[in-house]
């Protein structure tokens, strides 16, 4: 039996339909959980027992949804976003004609032009809403697509016959006048809300795709002293596989010969490379050095690291809870009592109501359709949206959704990678100590030239600094790098040393107890000190470190202030993690934490409040998506940022508290927009039924209604203007 059920499902157009595909499979005996994910569009299915896959096929299609067992949720996608695009271009070029036509009141047959123009528009680009409405009505539940389609159609048939009998309408004192243009241009604008919806979707798919293509595809095996190119799926446990310079390792192995330095900062997050020798470990995804290694293979497929980071970025989509709008939340209660209020005006009126009975019942029907159209509630939420990620990109924050907005306002814990974030990421050279009578000068002349040979990152910080002050570059004789100690060479005949404690008493040589001390003390406070001398004797100390970003203090005294508790989780050593976090100010951190711990991590303390991941590299996609809210920083990793929620486009680090204020202000202006929504239906909707008739002869006709329709999105709109104003 397998330990769950993946199934690609097609039809879904929001997050209702995920739920209530859910609810259905869960009815099943046989079913031990299933989980439907919207923006992945996929089942996962755990079998409490052997499970008859067509049954659970049947029960999908039934309810008006598919599976497509070979359908690639990206091709998918694409092809879901590209129909989206298709019908809203279409479906605003017909909107346009229809409001230019509508303007023209003298055209001849205009009314049955605005129809025929109406019809694609009401018929064709709007399916999608009428379907959901279908379905909706099957299973008795509503939503916004129910607002969208009895809106639109009570705007449309109401205007048909208006079109066909003017006559009945002008005979109950009425003017007869039609709202073609108000159904089509309602149909637009949430086509263009779906469209950018979707779009943002795709990224999520592109992220999880960029994860697979970090394996190599293939990779050269040793098989009877020969070198064999193959498929890299097509690896077993114990295989032997050669990595050259520069290559990705593309297995989780065991080096057995060879030695070499590993950049295995998609994985932890650390930015020096990682000296690798015979017994050591690599991991599948990462990348060689400058050295040859043949690595026995120990792990593939599933189990690898980099599969597993794979899994967890999947798996997160699926444990982040979906945040609703409120207009979605309300309107399976408020379609309903509409609908109902609708039908009750029509009898009232029909019943009571004076001469002509079946027209006056009729409008009053439409009346309170119309009202109720969902044209401000639609606008409520997206314009605000729109004009705050406008502010925030202007800003250089880039927001992908109205969830992450929503939820950064309620923020609780903001929880930091550490290199890349609160580093700048950069290996520089933080200080040169000369001993016995050198000069800095000194120094650095013997280190620079000596590790201008190598392939380690402190060969860059020092050409970096040799640079600056100029330091002649000369000829290096004998050179050879010591794997995991240091380098050494001779400059004009001299022998000379760069590297570690242990190197240095590879030589014969013991260090002083002063400099053993300062040497493990500059190790305890996270950085990495490195010993220069020669056959006579120590030369100086160099030490080598991650720089704090100069914002990061600043930006979690700030988050303080606002209640906000900042924590560091990284994959750096506990000293390391202990230095940067006082530097910063943090309390709280986790230190040699690796990716699938890290997400663990931000699950406990999504339990406790809405969670903030900032992060950077590979390693941190999986927790980026985990949280409530992942944001990346600009300059990370494309995976990063396409795993991420939230992008800080400079990778400025203060932009996160701008990110918190901003989203603070926009929640406030999205529920002064929601009650300018339904101010007018609560006032609208009694008058529309005619509740003021009996007293003041007053009655709102569908024209009125849709002028009170208009007043409240221009109310909604201006209200979202607001936020230009925004300032931090």
């Amino acid at each position: 039996m397998p330990e769950k059920i993946e199934l690609p499902i097609t039809g879904m157009s929001c997050a209702a339909c995920a739920a209530r595909i859910e609810k259905e499979l869960n009815k099943l005996d046989d079913i031990g959980e299933a989980r439907v994910n919207f923006p992945l569009k996929k089942a996962v299915i755990i079998p409490k027992r052997e499970l008859e896959l067509k049954e659970v096929i049947s029960i999908i299609r039934d309810i008006g949804y598919d599976v497509d067992i070979e359908a690639d949720v990206t091709i998918r996608a694409q092809k879901e976003e590209a129909a989206l695009k298709r019908d809203f271009i279409w479906s605003a070029s017909f909107s346009a004609v229809i409001m230019v036509f509508s303007m023209w009141e003298v055209l001849p047959y205009g009314n049955f032009i605005l129809l025929l123009l109406a019809m694609p528009v009401q018929f064709y680009f709007g399916l999608r809403f009428h379907t959901s409405t279908l379905l909706n009505l099957k299973h008795f539940t509503a939503d916004m697509n129910t607002l969208i389609s009895v809106g639109t159609s009570a705007a449309f048939f109401y205007s048909a016959f208006v079109t066909f009998f003017p006559h009945v309408i002008a005979a109950a004192g009425v003017m007869p006048m039609t709202y073609f243009d108000s159904s089509a241009t309602i149909i637009t604008l949430i086509l263009l809300g779906r469209y950018f919806e979707s779009k943002a979707k795709t990224r999520t798919y592109a992220a999880i795709k960029m994860l697979y293509e970090l394996s190599p595809k293939e990779c050269v095996v040793l098989k009877d002293n020969k070198e064999i190119r193959v498929s890299t799926d097509s690896l077993e446990v114990g295989d032997r596989v050669l990595v050259r310079p520069g290559e990705k390792i593309p297995i989780d192995g065991e080096v057995v010969e060879g030695k070499t330095y590993v950049d295995e900062s998609m994985i932890t997050g650390e930015s020096m490379p990682v000296s690798k020798t015979v017994g050591d470990e690599v991991i599948g995804g990462t990348i060689n050095g400058k050295g040859s290694v043949a690595v026995k293979t120990l792990r593939i497929g599933k189990d690898t690291v980099l599969a597993k980071v794979i899994r967890l970025v999947e798996e997160a989509q699926f444990t982040k809870a979906p945040v609703q709008r409120l207009a979605d939340k309300v309107a399976g209660v408020f379609v309903p009592i509409v609908i109902l209020i609708s039908i009750v005006a029509f009898f009232v009126w029909f019943i009571f109501g004076p001469d002509p009975r079946i027209t006056n019942a009729l409008l009053s029907f439409v009346s309170v359709l119309i009202i109720a159209c969902p044209c401000a509630l639609g606008l409520a939420t997206p314009t605000a949206i729109m004009v705050s990620t406008g502010v925030g990109a202007k800003k250089g924050i880039l927001i992908k959704n109205a969830e992450s907005l929503e939820l950064t306002n309620k923020v609780r814990h903001v929880l930091f990678d550490k290199t890349g974030t609160l580093t700048e990421g950069v290996i520089v050279l933080a200080g040169i100590a000369p001993l016995n009578h050198f000069t800095e000068t000194e120094v650095l002349h013997i280190a620079f030239n000596l590790e201008k040979q190598s392939e380690h990152p402190f060969s860059e910080a020092l050409r970096k600094k040799a640079e600056e002050l100029k330091i002649e570059a000369v000829k290096v004789d004998d050179f050879e790098a010591i794997v995991g100690k240091g380098i050494k060479g001779k400059i004009a005949g001299r022998e000379y040393f760069v590297g570690n404690v242990a190197l240095y008493e590879d030589t014969g040589k013991t260090p002083g107890q002063s400099i053993l001390g300062s040497y493990h003390e500059k190790e305890r406070q996270g950085t990495s000190p490195v010993l220069v001398w020669s056959e006579e004797g120590l030369i100086g100390m160099l030490t080598f470190s991650d720089k704090v970003r100069d914002e990061a203090q600043g930006v979690v005294a700030e988050l303080k202030d606002m209640g906000i508790e900042a924590v560091m989780i990284t994959g750096d050593s506990m000293e390391g993690a202990k230095t940067i976090s006082e530097k910063v100010g943090i309390d709280t951190y986790f230190s040699r934490i690796l990716p699938d711990k890290k997400a663990e991590i931000v699950e406990d303390f999504k339990k406790k409040g809405i969670t903030v991941m900032v992060g950077d590299g590979i390693n941190d996609a999986p927790s980026l998506a985990t949280s409530h809210v992942g944001v990346a920083m600009g300059k990370g990793t494309d995976i990063a940022i396409e795993s991420a929620d939230v992008v800080l486009m400079k990778g400025q680090l203060s932009r996160l508290v701008t990110l918190i204020k901003l989203s603070k202000k926009t929640l406030w202006v999205i529920r002064e927009n929601l009650f300018w929504a339904f101010i007018y239906n609560i006032i609208g909707i009694p008058i529309a039924f005619g509740a003021l008739y009996p007293f003041f002869g007053i009655r709102l006709e569908p024209m009125f209604g849709a002028l009170a329709m208009v007043v409240s999105s221009i109310s909604v709109v201006s209200n979202s203007l607001r936020l230009k104003l925004f300032r931090e």
